[in-house]
């Protein structure tokens, strides 16, 4: 996979708001949009929603600053590396249940310019292949607008923000190819109400973002089917989700 768009800072800083901060990252197209996908503007719509997608580590016991001197942790101290999404003001953020994994676990949560914040794990439902994470909010936080996935037609475009192979910041564009009726259950994990979509999806995707035409979250990736066929839990679910680990 050939990455572009990527950039790093020299140093690391400290931001007015404290967070500890590592190399910002850009959005990055590496791939080119599918033959016949009617989403002229879609790097308009990645780039105008982007700061609802954050990287996410988690970790069994991470101490206050787990960064190295130069401001990022090595990968090898955390157990997952993947993706998430800020989806409520007061800094909770949604991932998959495989990502957050327990409620014994920390979690730190990145955004694309490089702000780093420290949390923890609140819930997780291997059922439903969701999981929560808490963070302190902070200045400029924007939030996911949900829209109902479920409504989704078939072809209907659709694009998500990942973090494979441990870069931040990727998009690929695709399509819905259905919603399936049967569940999808994979080791101890599992979720009904699948949105099957015509996107390569890979490892590190998993609990980011699926935006509409028009930017709103109408789901978010949990799996893959095959190489070009991804999996995501829709909007629905993960509101119902939230709603019942924070009161409301």
């Amino acid at each position: 996979m050939v990455l572009v768009g990527l950039s790093a800072c020299d140093e690391p800083t400290t931001k007015p708001d404290g967070a500890k901060t590592e190399p910002a990252v850009t959005l990055a197209y590496p791939y080119p949009v599918p033959q016949g996908v009617a989403f002229a503007d879609y790097r308009e719509v990645a780039e105008r929603n982007a700061w609802v997608y954050v990287r996410v580590r988690v970790y069994s016991d991470a101490p206050e600053d787990v960064g190295t001197e130069r401001g990022a942790p090595p990968a090898s101290t955390a157990l997952s590396f993947a993706s998430g999404i800020i989806a409520d003001r007061r800094g909770y953020v949604v991932t998959a249940a495989h990502v957050a994994n327990s409620t014994k676990y920390k979690a730190e949560v990145i955004l694309l310019d490089g702000r780093r914040y420290l949390g923890r794990v609140v819930a997780v439902e291997r059922s439903r292949e969701l999981g929560l994470i808490k963070i302190e909010p902070f200045d400029g936080m924007q939030v996911a607008h949900f829209a109902d996935g479920e409504e989704l037609p078939t072809g209907e475009p659709a694009l998500t923000i990942g973090t494979p192979a441990h870069h931040g910041g990727i998009v690929i564009v695709g399509t819905v190819l259905r919603h399936l009726k049967t569940r999808i259950s994979y080791n101890d994990y599992g979720y009904d109400n699948a949105i099957a979509l015509a996107m390569r999806i890979e490892s590190g995707d998993s609990g980011g973002p699926v935006l509409d035409r028009n930017g709103q979250v109408v789901g978010m990736i949990a799996s893959n089917y095959s190489a070009d066929i991804g999996l995501a839990v829709p909007s629905e679910d993960i509101r119902s989700f939230i709603r019942a680990h924070t009161g409301g």
